[in-house]
């Protein structure tokens, strides 16, 4: 393979990671109903104040790595700080922001 066909091959590979998220994100704005206890649901439909566990990080790998090493990964308390503009999150002391995108690929259980 030339240099030239793998640079076109990885462009291509780029852009369509690029698009498939764009479209994720765009089909995550749909308005949902706020949760404040009781059953699995994102954490970007969660409201402030609320604590949780979180369940499972359904992200590509690479944001996955990511969130894990800043505190986020099933089974990590998580505290509900802020939700005007994306998420803003309390991970063990520290605070941690979120887009709209990340926050609805996140399963969470409320915690009482």
């Amino acid at each position: 393979m030339s240099p030239t066909e793998h640079h076109n091959i990885v462009g291509f590979m780029t852009r369509s990671l690029r698009n498939l998220w764009s479209r994720l994100r765009r089909e995550r704005k749909l308005p949902h109903a706020p949760r404040s206890c009781g059953q699995r649901c994102p954490l970007g439909d969660c409201t402030s104040g609320l604590r949780a566990m979180v369940v499972c990080v359904s992200c590509p790998e690479y944001v996955v790595r990511r969130l894990r090493t800043l505190g986020v990964f099933a089974g990590a308390r998580v505290g509900v700080v802020d939700t005007r503009n994306g998420i803003l999150l309390d991970v063990c002391g520290s605070r941690l922001a979120l887009d709209a995108a990340v926050a609805m690929a996140i399963t969470v259980l409320p915690l009482a």
